[in-house]
């Protein structure tokens, strides 16, 4: 049987997976892999790499998009408020 992710609402920690559900700076820096980069989008699916404060629910993180093969589509710091917490 397969599992659905669900979104749930708790903090969001470093090796969580997340979903991007607004981009409050649609010009942000980011990085990524030369053959696969590009900015993020809303929708996609990416894992959290570090958290700036983690006593501190509202800051920032470091979120990293990546391909199958290991290729980093993107690295991006993102506010809570742009990410839902994902769940299997």
């Amino acid at each position: 049987m397969r599992m659905r992710r669900q979104a749930i609402m708790r903090n969001i920690r470093e090796y969580d997976c997340v979903r991007v559900v607004r981009l409050k700076d649609r010009n942000r820096p980011f990085d990524g892999s030369n053959a696969v980069k590009r900015a993020p989008q809303v929708g996609d699916v990416a894992t959290v790499c570090h958290e700036y404060s983690p006593e501190d629910p509202a800051a920032r993180r470091a979120v990293e998009m990546m391909t199958e093969d290991g290729l980093t589509v993107w690295l991006a710091d993102f506010d809570r408020n742009e990410l839902e917490l994902l769940v299997d």
